[in-house]
């Protein structure tokens, strides 16, 4: 036995390194009522899309993550704590909301090669598809609400129509534990709101006008079991709420473009601010970057040919 493998066995963690299933080499063709909803409203919930075998090792490589026996600066992760959960002294897995920037985690990059989910996603944007962005989102009991906000605002590369997110449920998510709401129909005008600091959110989490834009009256609340995975437009509205629950809500999210998408300047527009703030943020930390490069560095190839991004 390795030293690796008997410190992993110490610690009582079994972990999947590549997940295994019967059902992993599956695809997923979507039918045209599918494709019609997705275009209606702007998102769209598979069932039970991802196996348990995967969700299993995705959710034992955060505890590994938690326990410290994967050096996160290894595969570059960067990991979210609550604020006013961190200054209570918690176990890490009671205070980290988020992992991100795990494209080359021997683990949980898996989840963008994962078949199933790249053939659903290739059936929206096309076969030559690069990983943009990766989350594993632990939401702990007390952790804060996700304000309303577009995932485009973010990104500094077009077209849209050629940009997905995929979200999948590793716990049940209720309502009651913080599951994403979802403004049906609002990614129809195509165009991006502005968006600025909100009180109660975690820090460079960003948010529109949800009393305009979100009312209470027009959210739908996506409740989700295990596996279950929504796939959502870049321009739809949508957000979570805190979880006043005594469970975890874990989920991994990637956001996926064609690989042809070519990057924007941000410049003059609603994401200038954004670009700024990042900017200035990187060299706090001793490595100044531009916002496009910040992006490019953050990419992954996972199917097809890569040309722009």
């Amino acid at each position: 036995m390795s030293k690796e493998v008997l410190v992993k066995s110490l610690a009582g963690i079994k972990v999947l390194s590549k997940p295994v299933s019967n059902e992993s080499s599956e695809s997923y063709t979507l039918s045209s009522e599918q494709f019609q909803f997705y275009e209606d409203n702007g998102y769209l919930v598979l069932k039970e899309l991802i196996d348990f075998a995967s969700l299993y090792s995705y959710k034992q490589r955060f505890l590994q993550i938690c326990k410290g026996l994967v050096p996160t600066s290894m595969a570059h992760i960067r990991v979210t704590k609550e604020p006013e959960l961190a200054k209570q002294n918690l176990k890490p897995e009671q205070c980290i909301n988020k992992l991100t920037d795990f494209l080359y985690d021997e683990v949980l990059s898996t989840y963008g090669e994962h078949q199933a989910l790249l053939s659903v996603v290739s059936q929206f944007i096309g076969d030559d598809i690069t990983a943009v962005n990766s989350m594993f989102i632990n939401k702990p009991p007390g952790a804060s609400r996700h304000p309303g906000h577009q995932d485009l605002f973010y990104f500094p590369f077009r077209p849209a129509e050629k940009i997905i997110a995929s979200w999948t449920a590793i716990d049940h998510v209720t309502h009651e534990n913080g599951c994403l709401y979802v403004i049906p129909g609002s990614h129809k005008e195509k165009k991006l709101y502005e968006h600025g600091d909100k009180q109660n959110a975690l820090k460079h989490y960003h948010g529109l006008d949800e009393d305009i834009l979100a009312p209470l009256d027009k959210q739908v609340h996506l409740e989700m079991s295990p596996g279950d995975t929504v796939f959502f437009n870049p321009y739809l509205v949508h957000g979570s709420g805190p979880n006043r629950s005594k469970n975890y809500r874990k989920a991994i999210s990637f956001h996926f473009a064609n690989s042809s998408c070519y990057y924007i300047d941000v410049k003059n527009t609603v994401q200038e601010h954004l670009a700024k703030e990042l900017e200035e943020y990187s060299k706090t930390k001793g490595l100044p970057i531009n916002y496009t490069d910040f992006w490019r560095m953050k990419s992954k190839q996972m199917k097809g040919i890569r040309s722009n991004l």
